[in-house]
């Protein structure tokens, strides 16, 4: 170590910058996480996905997260000043959550926690708006559908038709904003 690195230690410097006994076979990669992502992802999820199948701390882990991030969910209060359209909106509301998951598993507030649930499980989740016919019945035409993290394929990678790079299964334009998710069926 240079005198500036053992002066910063003196002083107080990051633990992990540290070259003590302990650290000895502690090997960080620099590489960059899109590449650790695209060779490791698929194998870290499955095994994530095991553990909380398989392990009653993991399941514990998963729901504490869960509460503690969604809780009772996102619940929003109108700001409209006439009483008469507040409380259509409310009850358009309430109704829309009892109707808004697609698959027809739970509501919108389950729709939440099933969320954090993926996001602890396997770092993401992704939701398809699926806007529904009048004929369908529905209070709101408008429903969510979950797609679970595995649903992006990490192996798509290449230049779109029209120009445009896709690297893990998400498509950028020629200024690298995201333009397009490229789910499997």
């Amino acid at each position: 170590m240079n005198w500036r690195q053992r002066l910063g230690a003196f002083i107080g410097g990051f633990d992990a910058g540290q070259h003590h006994r302990r650290l000895r076979g502690f090997r960080a990669t620099r590489a960059h996480v899109n590449a650790l992502i695209a060779a490791s992802g698929p194998d870290i999820t499955a095994r994530a996905r095991w553990l909380v199948r398989n392990n009653g701390y993991a399941v514990n882990a998963v729901e504490s997260w869960a509460a503690n991030t969604a809780g009772d969910g996102i619940k929003p209060i109108s700001k409209i000043p006439d009483p008469a359209r507040k409380e259509e909106l409310q009850r358009l509301w309430l109704a829309w959550t009892d109707e808004a998951d697609g698959e027809g598993l739970t509501d919108f507030y389950g729709l939440q926690r099933r969320a954090a649930r993926e996001v602890f499980i396997a770092g993401e989740v992704f939701f398809r708006i699926r806007p529904r016919r009048a004929e369908d019945g529905l209070t709101v035409p408008l429903q969510l559908q979950m797609l679970p993290a595995e649903m992006l394929p990490l192996e798509q990678s290449g230049r779109a038709a029209n120009g445009n790079m896709i690297r893990q299964g998400i498509e950028f334009d020629r200024i690298g904003r995201r333009v397009a998710y490229h789910f499997l069926r």
